[in-house]
C-alpha cells in the first residue's frame, strides 16, 4: 500500500471510532417523551409492533432507559412485574394522539374499545372530554395513582386466553 491509501484508510478508521463515541455520549431528554417508529418499534412487554399511537405509552427509568408499549395496560403491568423505578411515565391522548404525562391523563377503562392487548384502558388530556367518552361507551373513570396502585384489576384478552387454555388443559403462552 502506497502512503495516499494508509491515509484513507487511517481516516476511516478515525471518523467510525469518533462517530461510535460521540453516540455514546449522547445525552438522553430525560422529560421527553421517546420516539416510536409505529409499524416498527415493539413493545417492550408482548413484543408485538406498536402500530397505534392512540394506545402507545411509555416511561423513563430513573437510569435514563425508556420502555415503550403497545398499550398502557401493558405497561402498568409491566411496571409492577419489573418493580424498574420510573422517572416519568408518558400516554397518548385517546383523540388527539399527543403525549400526556402519565401521572396527569384522565383514563377511562371500557370493555367498548378494543385496545391492541385488550386492557380497554384510554387516556384523555381533558377530564370532560374523558367524562363524555366514559358515558358513551360505558367506561369507567380512574385517575393515574388508581391504575398504578390497582394493576391486579387489569385484565387483557392475552389474560383470558392463557386463563383458558389452562382451564382446557392447553398450554399457556407467555
Amino acid at each position: 500500500m502506497n502512503g495516499q491509501q494508509w491515509k484513507k484508510i487511517v481516516f476511516i478508521v478515525f471518523m467510525m471510532v469518533a462517530l461510535l463515541v460521540s453516540g455514546c455520549g449522547r445525552q438522553v431528554d430525560m422529560d421527553a417523551p421517546p420516539e416510536i417508529v409505529y409499524g416498527r418499534d415493539v413493545c417492550d412487554r408482548c413484543g408485538m409492533i406498536i402500530e397505534d399511537a392512540r394506545f402507545a405509552a411509555a416511561y423513563m427509568t430513573t437510569d435514563g432507559e425508556a420502555r415503550i408499549f403497545d398499550d398502557i395496560g401493558d405497561m402498568l403491568r409491566h411496571q409492577a412485574d419489573e418493580n424498574e423505578e420510573v422517572y416519568v411515565y408518558w400516554v397518548h391522548d385517546y383523540e388527539t394522539e399527543a403525549w400526556l404525562r402519565g401521572e396527569s391523563a384522565h383514563y377511562v377503562l371500557t370493555s367498548e374499545i378494543h385496545t391492541p392487548m385488550g386492557y380497554g384502558l384510554l387516556a384523555f388530556a381533558d377530564s370532560g372530554r374523558a367524562t363524555a367518552f366514559a358515558l358513551m361507551n360505558h367506561g369507567r373513570l380512574l385517575t393515574f395513582a388508581e391504575l398504578s396502585g390497582e394493576t391486579s384489576m387489569l385484565t387483557s384478552a392475552h389474560d383470558h386466553h392463557s386463563q383458558d387454555d389452562q382451564h382446557h388443559g392447553g398450554h399457556s403462552h407467555p
